[in-house]
């Protein structure tokens, strides 16, 4: 469990399926993350077993939970995954699918804890992201974080009837390190 002001990052558990059923099948929250096709139940029961199963070794896969005084929300996922252990880096992805926490900072709180967790817990050297064009909340984010924009897939995702660029950050525990000091 990771713990912040705002949020705390915990284990997914069986009774979060009804959460991941309600966001991940909204299409104003869907829109931004690579699923595009229906969710139903049984297809999160399978995704929350396979994290206790062989998804286990490559993947860390949180809740984001909202802290509300003396309660928590769930509100969203996050994850760092495909982490390759010869390499030392991993995949960055997050979804705050309650919508009523967008825009507050809980992804950006949420984003830091994780970044710190794969740099300085599983010694990660790199950390990449995708975020599609048009998904401008996502972009801030991963800038205010502290990624870099490396590269751009053009018009390869079609969303919302038209095309848009897959656009790539990365970030480095050597980058990580200097922001964090500089926060001090």
């Amino acid at each position: 469990m990771l713990i912040g002001k705002k949020v705390i990052l915990r284990p997914v558990k069986r009774s979060d399926i009804k959460y991941f059923l309600k966001w991940y099948t909204d299409p104003e929250v869907i829109q931004y993350l690579t699923i595009y096709l229906p969710m139903t139940e049984m297809v999160e029961e399978k995704f929350v077993e396979g994290l206790g199963a062989a998804r286990l070794m490559t993947t860390a896969f949180f809740v984001i939970e909202a802290i509300e005084g003396d309660t928590v929300k769930p509100i969203g996922t996050m994850e760092l995954g495909d982490l390759n252990n010869k390499d030392h880096c991993g995949t960055f992805g997050i979804a705050i699918g309650d919508k009523d926490y967008w825009n507050k900072g809980y992804g950006t709180e949420a984003a830091r804890l994780i970044i710190r967790y794969g740099f300085e817990q599983l010694n990660l050297h790199r950390i990449s992201s995708g975020v599609f064009s048009f998904n401008e909340r996502s972009l801030r984010l991963h800038k205010k974080v502290g990624f870099t924009e490396e590269g751009r897939r053009r018009e390869a995702c079609y969303r919302n009837g038209r095309y848009y660029d897959d656009v790539y950050f990365g970030i480095l525990k050597s980058e990580w390190l200097s922001l964090t000091n500089k926060l001090i």
